[in-house]
């Protein structure tokens, strides 16, 4: 049953591969913030990551049926990222462990554009700048825009080798006077192929029906994905361990994408991270960095990652994870 799930998911991948060809969708779906990767290691490995070991509430963002298999019972993630043009994307998740029941998370992504000068084109005869005004256009002070995710998660592992997990969402945009709301669902698996470390993976995110900003209706911006990883090097228990992973990707407001990362893992303390991202315009290169240590006999990680970009300024993202 498992294994046709997997295959049917692929065959929506591959069909809709297909029909991509025909013409391109970007900029078709709105909530683009939800395209953004969240958590500074999913990012480091180029956006690839729905079936990465040891995630803690990292997986409340990235894969949610990733969060059973965490060993603490109680988990957070906390996310930071200048991004473009002043802009900034940050998140907060947590994750508990209920006996009998799996794991459940609560988790927030908030969007941040700052603050936006308000200004109007005068217009002769009726609205004309004063004698001393240069500016082209007319100052009337400023605006704010902004978005917001709120997401409730449940994980569980119905086998030893198969896990699942969903989280409903609610999401928010705003810009001046005007909002638009929505809710929407993500929808993950995991499952462990019994051939050493190999482990391949399924998530289906944003899904949802159309809403609606101001008079114009818009999509949201649905992905299905495709994963396979496993340890090159050592297994998911090694302190020295090299992972590689190859992520396949359909958005329905782009062509397919594919996604390779690799994680060196040294002594369970330092880990060295990179990715590469194909079918992207101006998106390719992505490298990190994570220390994890005890702190206070807390379990603490702090990733790092570099995200290149051809014509806007690369951006780097930081998360911190603890365990208790």
């Amino acid at each position: 049953m498992i294994k046709k799930t997997l295959l049917l998911c692929l065959t929506i991948v591959l069909c809709q591969s297909g029909l991509a060809q025909e013409f391109r969708k970007s900029g078709t779906s709105g909530f683009a913030f939800l395209q953004i990767p969240v958590s500074a290691r999913y990012a480091a490995l180029g956006d690839a990551g729905i079936t990465l070991s040891n995630v803690g509430a990292d997986g409340l963002f990235v894969n949610p049926a990733l969060v059973v298999l965490s060993d603490a019972q109680l988990s957070l993630s906390a996310t930071h990222a200048n991004w473009y043009v002043d802009t900034k994307h940050q998140a907060l998740g947590v994750a508990y462990h209920l006996r009998g029941v799996g794991a459940i998370g609560i988790s927030v992504i908030n969007f941040d554009f700052g603050e936006i000068p308000r200004t109007a084109n005068y217009i002769p005869g009726i609205f004309e700048p004063s004698a001393n005004e240069t500016s082209p256009f007319a100052q009337q002070g400023s605006y704010t825009a902004g978005a917001t995710a709120f997401g409730v998660s449940l994980s569980r592992s119905l086998t030893a080798q198969f896990a699942f997990g969903a989280t409903l969402k609610y999401v928010q945009e705003s810009i001046d006077n005007y909002d638009a709301s929505n809710v929407i669902a993500d929808i993950g698996f995991l499952y462990f192929t019994g051939f050493h470390s190999m482990r391949v993976g399924a998530f289906l995110q944003n899904f949802g029906l159309e809403t609606q900003y101001a008079n114009e209706k818009f999509k949201m911006p649905q992905q299905l994905r495709l994963e396979i990883s496993a340890e090159l090097i050592g297994d998911l228990v090694s302190p020295n361990r090299l992972t590689l992973i190859a992520d396949a990707a359909q958005a329905n407001d782009a062509d397919e994408r594919l996604h390779i990362g690799a994680e060196a893992t040294l002594m369970n303390a330092v880990v060295l991270r990179s990715g590469y991202k194909f079918g992207y315009d101006y998106e390719n290169l992505t490298l990190g960095l994570g220390l994890n240590f005890m702190w206070s006999q807390k379990r603490v990680g702090l990733d790092l990652a570099y995200m290149n970009h051809d014509l806007l300024e690369s951006t780097v993202r930081t998360t911190v994870n603890l365990e208790l």
